[in-house]
């Protein structure tokens, strides 16, 4: 894992990388953020979920609803990766990552004929490959090294969903304790 990671962070710098400034969404509030080099999903997933901005955990964008979409293919202008795939079950998208990991889309915007699976082994999610605001299945082992591009990163203080259990117990916790400290003063 030393090595993939390694020569990921190696691609990433001899790569030019140019990112656009994190600019928030009114419509959810998330942060968001294009950033223009030339990776494959995987590398995008990895630098994605190795990023932070103002304490919040990135990951690769999630898209939800027509008015993000929107936003996310005028950031991006051109081909990006966001955090779909369907390389567990071919044909079943999901989220791979954020609040909305291991969920099924709610919310699709499919170019004529996609996903398509063209080729065998298009796995992950792109948007902006021929259509603005348009999502192209691509990528994925055996594509060569014509399969990179950016990738949009977003930013939410939403907690994860594996998440709630902690904040379950906290407040649990917290509850006892109050408790306590109300019979103890009685």
């Amino acid at each position: 894992m030393k090595r993939f990671t390694l020569a990921v962070a190696l691609l990433l710098a001899a790569s030019p990388v140019a990112a656009s400034a994190q600019t928030q969404w009114a419509g959810n509030g998330h942060y968001y953020q294009f950033v223009n080099t030339n990776v494959d999903w995987n590398g995008a997933f990895a630098a994605a979920n190795a990023s932070s901005y103002l304490g919040m955990q990135g990951y690769l964008a999630t898209i939800t609803s027509a008015g993000e979409n929107a936003f996310i293919a005028a950031l991006a202008g051109k081909g990006a990766w966001l955090g779909g795939s369907d390389d567990v079950a071919e044909g079943t998208w999901t989220w791979r990552n954020g609040p909305e990991a291991g969920q099924a889309f709610s919310y699709t915007n499919w170019e004529f004929g996609e996903p398509n699976n063209a080729h065998g082994g298009e796995d992950y999610l792109q948007i902006n490959w021929s259509v603005t605001g348009g999502w192209n299945d691509h990528g994925g082992p055996g594509h060569g090294s014509n399969q990179v591009y950016g990738y949009v990163i977003e930013y939410s203080s939403v907690p994860e969903p594996s998440s709630y259990a902690v904040i379950a117990v906290g407040l649990v916790g917290l509850g006892f304790a109050a408790r306590r400290r109300r019979q103890s003063a009685v």
